[in-house]
């Protein structure tokens, strides 16, 4: 009888675990990929379309589910954006010294 009561909880539960990383998985998946790469601009349009608003794109990179561009204006300033792959818009960027500022901050806080 204790037999029966051990072996059906472990099967319940290897099952429950299993059931629970599919889930999981299938989420991760989904967060990651927000669309299909058949979706994205390629890198020529957005160099077109920067062009066209008067930058001189000199890098662009596809990282994680997103372009980087390095360009520069029209006044010769460097400047480093993060465009949306499908709709070519610019994405709030912050960069990493504005982590360690914040760091800095709370630190200096307590």
């Amino acid at each position: 009888m204790k037999r029966t009561i051990v072996f059906t909880t472990a099967l319940a539960s290897a099952i429950g675990l299993v059931a629970l990383g599919a889930q999981a998985q299938g989420m991760g998946t989904q967060a990651q990929i927000p669309a299909q790469a058949a979706d994205f601009m390629s890198i020529a349009q957005i160099a077109t379309l920067l062009e066209g608003q008067g930058y001189t794109v000199l890098e662009i990179e596809l990282e994680r589910g997103r372009y980087e561009v390095e360009m520069r204006d029209a006044n010769g300033m460097r400047v480093e954006a993060y465009l949306n792959p499908i709709t070519g818009e610019v994405l709030p960027y912050r960069d990493d010294d504005d982590y360690r500022d914040d760091d800095r901050s709370e630190r200096d806080d307590d």
